[in-house]
């Protein structure tokens, strides 16, 4: 299967599903435009070579061994999905809202030969109706906290529900609030204290950051967790949160560009608590 058979499977739909409020659609559109160029000036793979191992591991106990039909949400140049191809005979769909992202994915199937075993789509999570169900949904590396508003995190995972076979599981990671852009945190309290926010900035954990990709300034929207806000939205989405574990002591791409760096991590990170990993790692099951 070549990749351009797989991407005009994708289809050319926007990364804001239907009925998204204009706050929503306007961090779609920015996130979409910074992830196509995020992915074709090569920065995200020069930061992030390869997945987190510990991550890798995670899945596999989590039955990723075993899963016959596994959706990476959120999937990226294939990170940890070019992984899962070799690692297990399981059928894999990747979706994303970033063209470009897709399209490295694609290209690195061609190389791998496992083409016949992936489904690529463009889009927000409702391409996926109708286009099969799944034992396992990953959301990985924070793609939770890109949605948007709480709102529109919660229809996502509603629509990733419906898409579950019966005692299918979600497993996802986000950033965590204790440890994560506290100059942000406290910057956009302060804005939302004095009554200068409004549309996603005013719902307390999220925060807009800035970082220069290929010469480019671009400006990331980021919801950063607490275990509590966590399990709660998994509730309202109909799902009831089973794991909750921390994913890393240091940052992600530390790790991933140093395998030595990452194996040390993944050992000191069996010991600390949850809400004080780099990002927390969950599971999640359909109630």
């Amino acid at each position: 299967m070549s990749s351009k058979t797989i991407l005009s499977q994708t289809g050319t739909l926007g990364a804001a599903p239907p009925g998204s409020s204009p706050a929503d659609i306007e961090v779609s559109a920015a996130m979409e435009q910074l992830y196509d160029h995020y992915f074709s000036c090569h920065d995200y793979e020069r930061r992030y070579p390869q997945p987190n191992h510990a991550t890798l591991d995670f899945l596999t106990e989590q039955g990723a061994e075993t899963a016959r039909q596994i959706l990476d949400f959120g999937c990226g140049n294939g990170r940890y999905g070019l992984a899962l191809l070799q690692g297990t005979s399981a059928l894999l769909t990747g979706c994303d809202i970033s063209e470009a992202a897709l399209a490295e994915f694609s290209s690195h199937l061609d190389h791998a030969r496992l083409g016949a075993r992936t489904r690529l789509f463009h889009g927000p999570a409702s391409v996926l109706e109708g286009r099969g169900r799944y034992d396992l949904i990953l959301m990985l590396f924070g793609v939770l906290s890109h949605v948007g508003a709480r709102s529109a995190r919660v229809d996502t995972l509603r629509q990733l529900r419906a898409l579950m076979e019966p005692g299918g599981k979600l497993v996802l990671t986000v950033p965590s609030l204790w440890r994560r852009r506290p100059v942000e945190l406290l910057r956009a309290a302060f804005d939302r204290w004095r009554g200068r926010v409004q549309g996603v900035r005013s719902e307390p954990g999220n925060i807009l950051f800035s970082r220069r990709l290929g010469g480019v300034s671009h400006q990331f929207f980021y919801h950063l967790y607490t275990v509590r806000r966590l399990r709660e939205e998994l509730r309202v989405a109909g799902f009831q949160m089973t794991l909750v574990e921390a994913e890393s002591v240091l940052p992600e791409w530390l790790i991933t560009q140093h395998p030595w760096i990452g194996g040390v991590d993944a050992r000191v990170t069996r010991f600390l608590p949850a809400c004080l990993g780099y990002g927390m790692r969950a599971v999640a099951l359909p109630v």
